[in-house]
């Protein structure tokens, strides 16, 4: 209840594009991202929109394992609405999440991303 009351707090407008970008620099296992997700999927229309959704969320985690399980959270979710869609759809889901959802110290991270 507290990361859905958390969410709240954001302004309506941010949720009213499923594009708005989110970054979870300390996404753990993935409650914030789940929720985010949650949110945005209200919204999508199609599996485009879902995509496009699932590409604006970002999460980074020193921990390998809860990598994984956000990953496998969120593509869960994307299947469950959108399972029946061609595999080429599940390889691009699967390729955003791979890509988003990283392994690293996000504090390092931060700092290489400022000398550029």
């Amino acid at each position: 209840r507290e990361v859905k009351a958390m969410c709240d707090l954001i302004p309506q407008e941010t949720w009213d594009n499923i594009e708005s970008t989110f970054l979870e620099p300390s996404c753990g296992t993935g409650n914030f991202l789940v929720e985010i997700f949650a949110r945005k999927l209200s919204r999508c229309n199609d599996v485009k929109d879902a995509l496009k959704a699932l590409a604006s969320i970002f999460g980074i985690d020193i921990q390998q394992d809860n990598v994984e399980e956000s990953r496998r959270r969120l593509m869960d979710m994307f299947l469950e609405k959108y399972g029946n869609s061609n595999e080429v759809v599940t390889f691009l889901a699967g390729a955003i999440l791979r890509n988003n959802i990283i392994c690293g110290d996000s504090l390092e991270i931060m700092k290489m991303w400022e000398k550029k």
